[in-house]
């Protein structure tokens, strides 16, 4: 399915998907709108640790640089909890201490066992969602499959297994297990774009950095789990949590315009895929679509026959004056 879809359609829906991450922060009424001193200096500080160039350079020579850039996007997110508490945009935490106990009780309501199976007709009416959520997921996982593909050519130590299939195969089979056991839509996607960039950019730096590709993400995600039942952590977390959440989602909208703009390499694809994606993110995943197949159909397709035309004549006559 990846390999099938146009460049220009791949680039529009990932570039859109980040617009629309984008656009959601810095729109009044966003996260980055109502608490822009900590959001945008934390920001800066995440894009600076995990993007720039020049810190890539000081990181060679400087140690404390190259222990800053192993926690990916980390630092800016202390930072800007640092000055949000300080500038009063957030409140202080009230510090709890303990263990959090799940609330499997209150989550038996919502399950599958409890409120039934939905009829046939419902599942009809969700069609439309769901192709809509694929969409979206399909961006995911061309930005997840680039991220992999780039960083396997970078270290040669190790062969990264990286198998499409294999990942729709996954995501459906524990989307399913979520359904029935612990229905979250939030948590559906194929890859947490954010963190996977932050475990990638880390692996890059070498062994010394990170062992395996593997070991890395186990890491990250053992720690993750285990965080969440320490409730100082959560009790501290709790009040400057949209600080993570907004600068998780702008630095998840620029890996998909970094992304999206390397799929793409004509004049024709280029505006294939800016129209694709500024629809997607203004007026969503059904519209963007839609928007970006009549743009391939009416301009690169006639524009590759109108070339395939011109080229033909010329061919022929120059295949004759060889003879």
């Amino acid at each position: 399915m990846v390999d099938i879809v146009p460049n220009s359609l791949k680039a529009g829906i990932v570039i859109g998907a980040g617009l629309a991450a984008l656009i959601g922060e810095i729109q009044p009424g966003g996260r980055l709108m109502e608490t822009p001193v900590s959001i945008i200096i934390g920001t800066l500080v995440a894009f600076y640790v995990m993007f720039s160039d020049p810190f890539k350079k000081i990181r060679q020579n400087n140690r404390v640089a190259r222990v800053i850039s192993n926690y990916g996007m980390v630092p800016g997110i202390l930072i800007a909890i640092f000055i949000g508490l300080a500038v009063s945009e957030y409140p202080m935490p009230n510090i709890e201490w303990g263990i959090i106990s799940p609330a499997f009780g209150e989550m038996w309501a919502y399950l599958p066992f409890s409120v039934g199976v939905p009829g046939f007709d419902v599942f009809v009416l969700a069609i439309p969602t769901a192709l809509i959520a694929y969409i979206i997921a399909y961006g995911d996982i061309i930005v997840g499959d680039t991220l992999i593909e780039r960083t396997d050519q970078m270290r040669k130590d190790e062969t990264i297994d990286n198998n499409l299939n294999r990942v729709h195969l996954i995501t459906g089979l524990r989307n399913l297990l979520h359904a029935l056991f612990a229905p979250y839509p939030g948590l559906a996607g194929p890859i947490w774009t954010a963190a996977t960039a932050t475990v990638i950019e880390r692996y890059t730096f070498g062994r010394k950095a990170m062992d395996s590709i593997f070991s890395g993400t186990g890491t990250f995600h053992i720690a993750n789990f285990l965080a969440l039942f320490l409730l100082p952590l959560a009790s501290f977390f709790q009040p400057v949590l949209p600080i993570a959440l907004s600068l998780s989602l702008l630095v998840t909208g620029y890996v998909c315009v970094q992304v999206g703009m390397e799929q793409i390499r004509t004049p024709a694809e280029q505006g294939v895929a800016g129209v694709t994606a500024v629809v997607l993110a203004i007026h969503g995943a059904a519209y963007g679509l839609v928007a970006g197949i009549v743009m391939y159909l009416l301009i690169e397709k006639v524009f590759t026959r109108k070339q395939q035309r011109k080229n033909t004549p010329y061919k022929e006559e120059s295949h004759q004056k060889a003879l």
